[in-house]
Order: structure tokens, then C-alpha cells, then sequence
């Protein structure tokens, strides 16, 4: 017979990743038999993020705590507030970041769960120390935990009438960052 798990908040295992992201292991592969993960994740005011990318096995789900992040939900950015939800199943376009001056704290869930602690443990480790990895070693850890970069539109939902005046930002429509801040 299977038996009930508890966690408490200040036993759940931490990754600080560079000086500005913590990542708080709530439920792991381990303890969820490997049916989801859930990670408590705060961001430092102006937070770099996570780049438009998708996962191929995993879908992922946000729901923010506190505070103003941008997510992006694969044809642009939109501010996403305290109580506001995203699920991005496999193989769709999202990312985030923090752009604002104030703390941000969301959920993040990924069903199944595949590990991605290892992923955010990876990414601590690579930071560590002002560390700035390169590239290549970037997205062999990305790729490693079934995380694929991708050139996305840059449209800001927020202000659709931005950029072009057609909610673009620019010839072709999309921006990538190819920066060693990727954090999920």
C-alpha cells in the first residue's frame, strides 16, 4: 500500500542559480514516482530567464505567487500576474523572464516529472562562483534535460500596437537571445 509524503517548506532541497534566481525543489521525480515535478521559483528583481525554447517529453506549467513576470506563450510576451496561469504542453514555444522591480515567485510544474531537478542542479553548478559558461556548454545541459532553444516572435501582448505598429518589434518578427541565463 502506498503511503503519503510531506515536505516541509524549509527541508526542500534549494538551487541558487547565479546571484539572482532560487529554485526550491518541492516534489521530485523521486517522490511524485516520477508523475510531475513542482519547483518554487523566485526571481530577483531585472532576472534573466528562460529564452523561447520547448521540451519535446515534458509539459510545463507556471503559476505565479507574487510579483510581474513576462512570459512568453509562443507568439509573444505578455505580463503575467499574482493568480495568472500558463500550461505549455510538449513541443510548444515558452520562456520567461523577470523585467520588473520587484520580486517575482511562481510554480513551476513539469508532468512527467524527468528529472528537472537535475536540470536546475546543472545550471547552479555552471553559475556557481560568477561563472559564465559558454555556449556550448549551455546547451549541452539544455539538451541533456530535453530543452530545445528556438528563434520566437518578439510580439509584446502588452502593447500590441509596439515596434511596427502590428505588435512587432522588427523585420521578420522574432529575437533571440543566445545568452547563458537560461534557468529552466
Amino acid at each position: 500500500m502506498s503511503h503519503a509524503m510531506f515536505r516541509a517548506y524549509a527541508d526542500a532541497v534549494k538551487a541558487e542559480i547565479g546571484v539572482a534566481t532560487t529554485t526550491r525543489f518541492i516534489a521530485l521525480a523521486e517522490t511524485t514516482d516520477g508523475r510531475f515535478g513542482l519547483f518554487h521559483h523566485s526571481m530577483l528583481p531585472g532576472a534573466g530567464g528562460a529564452d523561447p525554447h520547448y521540451h519535446s517529453r515534458i509539459s510545463e506549467s507556471f503559476y505565479v505567487l507574487t510579483g510581474e513576470v513576462r512570459l512568453h506563450d509562443g507568439t509573444g510576451w505578455r505580463t503575467a500576474r499574482a493568480g495568472d496561469f500558463l500550461h505549455v504542453p510538449e513541443n510548444a514555444v515558452h520562456g520567461f523572464r523577470n523585467e520588473s522591480d520587484s520580486l517575482v515567485e511562481m510554480l513551476i510544474i513539469f508532468t512527467p516529472a524527468e528529472h528537472r531537478e537535475g536540470y536546475f542542479e546543472g545550471l547552479s553548478a555552471l553559475l556557481a562562483d560568477g561563472n559564465r559558461p559558454s555556449r556550448e556548454e549551455m546547451v549541452a545541459l539544455m539538451e541533456k534535460y530535453d530543452q530545445y532553444e528556438v528563434d520566437a516572435p518578439d510580439t509584446d501582448h502588452d502593447h500590441p500596437l509596439s515596434g511596427d505598429g502590428q505588435g512587432h518589434h522588427g523585420p521578420g518578427d522574432t529575437h533571440s537571445h543566445r545568452t547563458a541565463h537560461v534557468h529552466h
